[in-house]
């Protein structure tokens, strides 16, 4: 099916642009694969297996029509994370999920980035609502979650996920807020 690729969104930020790193302008071997990229701090040291997080997110996106999108700062062009939502299967719903590198940490950017994507997911893609799923001991996660408006609910457990100390944060959108009303769980397809 050459020739009949889906343009994928591209969302724009104060300091942020956030690109699909399937997107055949977004060079995921640079941002993420070289020796010099930057590191995330929880990924794998091994390349091999960094090899497949990388085209697991990749396929990702050519099988929802979504996923994370690539964090890149505006000023420099450089990728500092990956912000988005993300379902693969074995998990009970869609998450919003953020993993920045050391270059974007203590920036802002996390907030910002998961801001613009809950702003597109509502109003452009139809989402109703979204959870982040988070460690209890993850201070800084637990910390963004709710700056970016996110509400605890119990804790999850999940065959993907095994851990007794993971809680489900939910994003509603401002429309699923003020109808009062059980929030749907739209998905893009």
């Amino acid at each position: 099916m050459i020739g009949l690729h889906k343009p994928f969104p591209r969302l724009l930020s104060k300091r942020l642009m956030l690109m699909s790193p399937a997107d055949p302008d977004f060079d995921a071997n640079a941002a993420f694969l070289d020796a010099n990229a930057p590191k995330f701090i929880d990924a794998a040291s091994d390349p091999d297996s960094l090899w497949w997080s990388i085209a697991t997110i990749i396929g990702h996106w050519h099988l929802h029509g979504y996923g994370l999108f690539a964090v890149i700062e505006r000023n420099t062009g450089q990728t500092v994370g990956l912000v988005g939502p993300w379902f693969p299967k074995g998990w009970p719903e869609p998450e919003l999920s953020w993993h920045l590198m050391e270059p974007g940490r203590g920036k802002g950017y996390a907030s910002e980035a998961a801001e613009c994507v809950l702003h597109w997911l509502f109003t452009e893609a139809g989402w109703d609502s979204i959870v982040s799923y988070v460690p209890e001991e993850n201070h800084a996660s637990v910390a963004l979650a709710r700056r970016v408006g996110a509400r605890p609910e119990n804790p999850v457990s999940f065959r993907l996920q095994p851990a007794p100390n993971i809680r489900a944060w939910r994003h509603v959108s401002p429309r699923a807020r003020h109808a009062k009303a059980p929030a749907a769980r739209g998905l893009l397809h």
